[in-house]
């Protein structure tokens, strides 16, 4: 009753008051997903006694640091710190991040930002609907927001309903079980589900290349990480600024010189100085989960030991750490064709040992029903071109099997007869661009039941979120 009488007091001059009185009237349902876990962050952070290292940044921070292990080396060489893991999701914005962590930092205090290589993440970009849910269950979160943040979550609040709503008419809740949920974490937050290898196809997230050359300061967001150290500063505290692990077979350009501007750029920019060598975040796919800065169990270990001895450096002390590294976990097994009709299909290689599907040949454009097979000559095909179907009058029907990371924009203009795309991801759903169903309206998007609330919910998607093409998606 606190909570929402709080929720009241905050929002009543932006909200009309019966949005208010339907959203106070349904339950809670994202106390159990991997949203609630900010909850948990901001409050750790918030508890934290003596002198803290607050680790900021987007998901790779809770897929790739050990505050415990961190801490447990950093004691070695006698230096006492809380270990705050403070990042989630790209999704929610650094923006939000920045502004809760700000009040929480004081004298003696380090801030170590690790933010994604991307443009989304180095900008002043702030995910209100997201952030919503984040809060459903702890609206303490919305004290320490911005003037701007709050105005964007009141103009956010009719979406954040809508989605709601639709909880309760599908009647699946948002996920609480496997990596992308809110017990996938420790009371710490630092995450305890066991991820034992890699479970990309190729190793690495072909729907979502790393081009350091092409990542955007976005000026807002440089004005507002310099602002923040400047005022962190002013009260005794100290920011940093790390790297986020990187996929190496997911770089567009692996070079010493195109790494070497990428860091420079960096350390032009930002008015804190950088304490780590992008080099050392480049990462073999061995490392990796299931995206191209998510690291798997050992990888975090590695990733850790490597800011501990960044932190270290930054303190003075460059005597050698006694930690075994972990071996890195071997290539994932290779995927078994179990499709029959690679005959309608035309491919073409990819980096990494993989097929796109560029083309369909006669015998496909004569078929009404597709199903784009899992592998071809004994390689994972994990993706289609942009003019793979595009002006295909025959095709009614396609399914894409679970290793398909991602459906181009406009992937099937030109299809005025396809009634029916069957997605059979049940781990995490296909990245999609800005129009991917562009000219398919009549489109219905099947997916299984299991896997919907991912679909829903955004956690652990790659790219645009599919919210937008909610009223298109049944499940089976």
């Amino acid at each position: 009753m606190k909570k929402r009488i709080l929720v009241v007091l905050l929002l009543t001059a932006l909200l009309p008051l019966s949005l208010l009185l339907t959203g106070l009237s349904l339950p809670e349902y994202y106390g159990d997903s991997y949203y609630a876990e900010l909850s948990e962050l901001y409050q750790n952070l918030r508890v934290a006694e003596g002198k803290k290292i607050v680790i900021i940044g987007g998901s790779n921070v809770a897929f790739g640091v050990d505050s415990g292990l961190l801490e447990e080396l950093l004691a070695q060489k006698g230096y006492d710190y809380t270990v705050c893991n403070f990042g989630l999701y790209g999704a929610v914005g650094i923006d939000a991040m920045l502004e809760l962590a700000e009040p929480e930092l004081g004298e003696g205090d380090i801030a170590v930002l690790a933010i994604e290589p991307t443009s989304e993440s180095f900008s002043a970009y702030f995910g209100a609907t997201a952030f919503w849910k984040c809060a459903e269950a702890d609206y303490r979160l919305l004290l320490p927001l911005s003037r701007s943040q709050k105005s964007a979550l009141a103009g956010n609040y009719l979406e954040y309903l809508q989605d709601r709503l639709s909880i309760r008419r599908s009647g699946i809740l948002p996920s609480s079980e496997g990596v992308y949920a809110r017990n996938a974490f420790d009371s710490r937050g630092n995450m305890v589900y066991d991820r034992p290898g890699n479970g990309m196809a190729l190793g690495y997230d072909t729907a979502a290349p790393i081009d350091l050359a092409e990542v955007f300061f976005e000026s807002a967001f440089v004005q507002q990480v310099n602002g923040f150290c400047e005022r962190t500063r002013a009260k005794g505290a100290a920011v940093v600024l790390s790297f986020c692990p990187m996929n190496r077979s997911a770089l567009a350009d692996a070079s010493d010189g195109a790494v070497y501007a990428f860091f420079s750029r960096t350390l032009e920019t930002f008015s804190c100085p950088v304490v780590s060598d992008p080099n050392n975040y480049i990462l073999a796919s061995g490392w990796f989960y299931d995206s191209n800065f998510h690291l798997n169990t050992p990888g975090a270990q590695v990733r850790t030991y490597t800011l501990a001895c960044d932190l270290l450096n930054y303190l003075g002390c460059f005597s050698a750490l006694e930690f075994v590294l972990p071996e890195m976990p071997g290539p994932a097994a290779t995927v078994a064709d179990t499709q029959t009709d690679t005959l309608d299909f035309l491919f073409q290689p990819i980096g990494g040992g993989g097929y796109v599907v560029c083309g369909l040949s006669e015998s496909g454009k004569a078929k009404a029903s597709l199903t784009v097979p899992n592998a071809y000559e004994g390689a994972p095909v994990v993706g289609f071109t942009a003019q793979a179907f595009v002006g295909n009058t025959a095709l009614v029907e396609l399914t894409l099997p679970e290793c398909i990371e991602s459906i181009p924009d406009r992937a099937f203009a030109g299809c005025p007869n396809l009634r029916t795309l069957w997605l059979l991801h049940r781990e995490r759903p296909p990245a999609i661009g800005e129009a991917p169903f562009a000219g398919t309206e009549q489109l219905v998007i099947r997916v299984p039941e299991a896997a919907y609330s991912l679909y829903r919910d955004g956690a652990g998607c790659a790219g645009s979120p599919w919210e937008d093409y909610l009223n298109q998606i049944e499940i089976f």
